[in-house]
């Protein structure tokens, strides 16, 4: 272990940290994260794609929350409802018109220290505005607090750093738990598509993407039968896949090819069977148009109220599966002594 969280996500002025599932670690990794930028005094805004920060596990009471700790000066996007009942004093910046069920999000500057409950934006347009004006408001670093199953907080076009966190809470079995975040990061690191002037290409729509099926894609192919790469307009889920194997199935040789589907970015692709690694054995080779960077990955080897797993041995196993991005406890000791 060679830097501390900050240090690894120095580069990222806008940074989402996603859990993989609740109880992942998520918040605890951005307080640590909080702890640390503002111990450089750093001037940090914060906001979420949902509600985080409460103090009690909304399904599980049984469950504390870590708590959202922001420093004097700090920025905060939530409810005028929610800051209010936080007791913590602050200045109002901002109205976003930007509605929640908990009320509109409004951008605040905290006059003393204090845990707040954070609640934004769901649609990525409005994360984006939010970060932006967050940061003309001066702060340095946005940190957006996400979800696996809330996607736009890793958009590209709002985040331009990431921070996956995955744990003990995954399954009672530890290869399990590293093979669903090797295939987390696998879909969050697919290929960026190259340009080639010459090449043809399909563009899929949206309505051909949610509802063709197999005969209508492989009249397609057959009508196109030089091009190589087709381009999906909005989500690519598996239902799409699963119809273009089986139409090129049917096509049979020499029609049949090896093809390049290319969507806007990770977020837009949806896999929950199998693996992009799969389809590329298939000849179906998934690729986006932009990626966001992902900067380091943290572990809760606990499952509240459940099992836990020994720390080091799972970030060990997970760096083996995942050899080039960092992976920390933020909890334990090697790390907290590193933090000092």
């Amino acid at each position: 272990m060679t830097a501390h969280l900050s240090q690894l996500t120095a580069s990222a002025r806008r940074l989402a940290l996603v859990g993989l599932a609740k109880n992942t670690g998520k918040t605890v990794a951005l307080a640590a994260l909080l702890r640390e930028l503002q111990a450089e005094d750093r001037c940090v805004g914060v906001t979420s794609i949902g509600r985080d920060g409460e103090e009690h596990d909304v399904i599980d009471t049984r469950i504390d929350k870590p708590r959202i700790f922001l420093a004097a000066g700090n920025l905060v996007a939530s409810t005028d409802a929610l800051l209010r009942a936080s007791g913590v004093a602050h200045e109002r910046l901002t109205q976003t018109g930007v509605r929640t069920p908990l009320g509109e999000v409004i951008i605040a500057r905290l006059a003393e220290q204090g845990a707040v409950e954070v609640a934004g934006p769901s649609a990525a347009e409005d994360l984006r505005e939010v970060g932006e004006t967050m940061i003309g408001f001066g702060a340095e670093h946005v940190l957006i607090d996400g979800a696996i199953d809330r996607r736009a907080a890793s958009s590209p076009d709002v985040a331009d750093g990431l921070v996956l966190s995955t744990g003990a809470i995954l399954s009672t079995d530890l290869e399990e738990v590293v093979a669903r975040t090797r295939d987390a990061v696998e879909l969050v690191r697919l290929p960026v598509a190259g340009e080639n002037a010459a090449e043809q290409r399909i563009t899929v729509t949206r309505r051909l993407a949610l509802d063709a099926e197999p005969t209508e894609i492989a009249t397609l192919l057959r009508e196109h039968p030089q091009t190589m790469t087709l381009q999906v307009e909005g989500a690519l889920g598996e239902r799409f896949l699963e119809g273009l194997l089986a139409a090129c199935k049917d096509l049979g040789p020499p029609t049949r090819r090896e093809l390049r589907i290319v969507a806007g970015d990770p977020t837009k692709v949806f896999l929950s069977h199998r693996g992009p690694s799969w389809y590329r054995r298939q000849g179906l080779c998934i690729e986006v148009l932009q990626v966001v960077g992902l900067k380091a990955i943290t572990i809760n080897p606990v499952a509240p109220q459940s099992h836990r797993f020994d720390s080091r041995q799972l970030r060990e196993l997970i760096e083996a599966a995942v050899p080039d991005v960092p992976v920390l406890d933020v909890l334990d000791r090697t790390y907290l002594a590193l933090a000092k």
